[in-house]
């Protein structure tokens, strides 16, 4: 009986320390700052769709940005959405995927959505094709 339940105890350590390792590798994606350029790639307005003539998005590592003559600080809300601390109108922007950033909000009644895109550099040394 000793033994049966030296093994539970074991067991119930090891899962503990799994899920405590589970939980620092998630936090951890999560805090990573998406920093880079972000070129608007198209906007959409109730059902027409055009290419995007915005300035681009600019996070910084530092944790700001600078975007339609704003400057403020953003922050990676639940590792999906993306708050900048001076935009009122548009809200928050969510993650499409690694390179995407999509903003959605009303105005005057009518929708709109804005697709930014992250500018990938070559590395040093590399050139364009």
């Amino acid at each position: 009986m000793v033994h049966t339940r030296s093994v539970a105890i074991e067991a119930v350590l090891v899962s503990l320390v799994c899920f405590a390792f589970l939980g620092t590798v998630s936090n951890a994606s999560a805090d990573t700052r998406p920093e880079g350029k972000y070129r608007c790639l198209t906007i959409q307005a109730g059902h027409q769709t055009a290419p995007c003539q915005s300035p681009p998005l600019i996070l910084s590592r530092d944790g700001s940005y600078q975007i339609w003559g704003e400057r403020g600080t953003y922050e990676v809300v639940k590792g999906e959405w993306l708050l900048l601390s001076h935009s009122r109108r548009r809200g928050m922007g969510r993650f499409e995927n690694l390179h995407e950033i999509v903003f959605e909000y009303k105005t005057g009644g009518m929708l709109y959505r804005v697709t930014f895109q992250q500018i990938v550099e070559p590395a040093p040394g590399v050139s364009r094709a």
